[in-house]
């Protein structure tokens, strides 16, 4: 078995290697959003000190976080409302340090 691995590792070009290296950090950097913990429909920051969002209420950060847009603990910018990708809409109550649901400024997906 080892054998047969390495003879198709001997074929492979630098080329091939730069893809496989490509390959493997797109997927480091999915699993240290995917894998990080937040407050539901919240944001907070990875392992690697990136701020991600929750944007499905599972408790688990689904994307990269915008500071612009987000609130992230330590930023001083907050948004007043954020969309998730099922059109549903959120706004940010300061007194709580929470988003609360707010189905009059729901959208639909595109």
């Amino acid at each position: 078995m080892a054998a047969a691995a390495l003879i198709g590792v001997a074929g492979c070009s630098h080329s091939d290697w730069e893809a496989i290296a490509m390959g493997l950090n797109m997927a480091a950097d999915e699993m240290a959003v995917t894998l990080t913990q937040t407050p539901p429909y919240g944001c907070d920051y990875n392992a690697q000190g990136y701020a991600v969002c929750d944007d499905t209420g599972d408790g688990f950060a689904d994307r990269y976080a915008d500071p612009a847009w987000d609130y992230v603990p330590g930023y001083y910018i907050t948004p007043a409302t954020r969309i998730n990708d099922y059109g549903e809409a959120f706004q940010y109550n300061a007194s709580c340090d929470c988003w609360y649901r707010e189905p009059s400024l729901d959208t639909y997906p595109k």
